[in-house]
């Protein structure tokens, strides 16, 4: 049972690792795209898709911690009890 739990958490914190990874890509380039804005209207534009996709972020960010919360809740704080023989 404990093993199942084990392994589907850390493949689940490998599936969350590796789309981190392709999401602060996207933030950096739009990042590099408001540094080379050349007109007013143009920054503005990527600032507000760099405003959005942080906010994206933020959200899976927030639902996966939840979910990591809710799941620590769920493993047992003693992994074996004691039983006492009468």
């Amino acid at each position: 049972m404990m093993r199942i739990f084990i392994s589907k958490f850390l493949f689940l914190m490998t599936f969350f690792l590796i789309t981190l990874d392709a999401a602060e890509l996207k933030v950096d380039t739009l990042l590099e795209k408001v540094h080379h804005a050349k007109t007013k209207k143009e920054k503005n534009f990527y600032l507000d898709q760099l405003k959005k996709e942080l906010a994206n972020l933020n959200k899976k960010e927030r639902e996966e911690s939840d979910a990591i919360i809710e799941a620590k809740k769920k493993v047992p704080s003693k992994l074996f009890q004691r039983i006492e023989s009468k």
